[in-house]
């Protein structure tokens, strides 16, 4: 993607975020820097001038498996625009998986229209909560000998390993309760990737913020996304090292996360975790942090 593709995307979805809805601005900044892993779409469908609706698409390796489509179509385009994107999307990829917010009724039932149906499987809640009242804030401390601080800009090896190491997918597979094969490779995140988020333009220095240990490594990271236009600060991503896990790091890092984004503007905060009971964890830490859930984002398919 481009930067002018990604400047129109981030418009895009800054003029018509709603809380309900899949995409904050800072899911496309995180995923146009391949953060979440994933690969470039095989096609990338856009619609509108200025942009109200775009889709990426990822085609099978085998015709008898669906493509897999992120879209993002703005709440409040006419029946005509939404059954003709649709249409545009099948005509490339006619068997097709979809994530999509339940919420945002309207692309529900045109998706119905056409013979998708929820799939089986994981979907993740959107859970949003106020900033006027932070008076809980104080509560989320830290353990003794650790201190949060902004990342530094002669730490970049720093702040990718820690990433790696909280995001290793043979822990991952672990907490899913996956088996563990001995094939899996490490984690796909590099510097080239965090200079990709560095370079975005919604990316703010005051709001990736990591947990210092006593010894001086780094043990917890997060990264807070602004969107000045709605208020709104979405966490993506966030995780602490395995040997520092279970002592509330995460849980007070995103605390000063919440605190920092008010001071900037932020009125309200979202985040999307798994929903379903596969993996609870990083659903239990936001709750903790007074969120709640507000949206459901599912997959719907046509496959036969």
């Amino acid at each position: 993607m481009d930067t002018t593709d990604l400047a129109a995307r981030l418009d895009c979805v800054g003029r018509t975020w709603t809380p309900q809805q899949r995409l904050h601005l800072g899911n496309v900044a995180w995923a146009s820097a391949h953060g979440d892993g994933s690969a470039a779409p095989d096609i990338a469908l856009t619609w509108g001038d200025p942009l109200w609706g775009f889709a990426d698409i990822w085609l099978p390796e085998s015709a008898a498996e669906p493509a897999t489509a992120a879209l993002h179509l703005a709440s409040g385009i006419t029946a005509h625009q939404l059954a003709n994107a649709i249409g545009e999307i099948l005509q490339v990829a006619p068997h097709l998986t979809a994530e999509v917010s339940l919420q945002q009724t309207e692309v529900v039932n045109a998706l119905s229209e056409q013979g998708f149906r929820r799939a089986d499987g994981p979907w993740f809640a959107q859970l949003w909560r106020g900033l006027a009242d932070l008076s809980d804030l104080p509560s989320y401390r830290l353990a003794d000998g650790y201190s949060i601080r902004r990342v530094r800009r002669d730490e970049l090896m720093e702040r990718v390993e820690v990433h790696r190491r909280c995001w290793d997918p043979v822990r991952i597979k672990q907490m899913l309760d996956l088996p563990v094969t001995g094939d899996e490779r490490g984690s796909s995140y590099s510097i080239e990737k965090h200079l990709a988020v560095i370079g975005s333009p919604v990316y703010r220095e005051d709001l990736d913020l990591v947990v210092e240990a006593a010894d001086g490594s780094l043990a917890a990271f997060g990264l807070g996304w602004l969107d000045l236009g709605a208020g709104s600060v979405l966490f993506e991503p966030v995780g602490t090292v395995p040997a520092h896990a279970k002592r509330g790091l995460a849980r007070a890092l995103c605390a000063e996360i919440l605190r920092v984004a008010h001071v900037l503007g932020a009125t309200q905060a979202v985040v999307g975790p798994r929903g379903d009971g596969a993996y609870p964890v990083p659903r239990r830490l936001y709750e903790g942090l007074r969120m709640h859930e507000i949206a459901q984002f599912v997959s719907f398919t046509n496959e036969i």
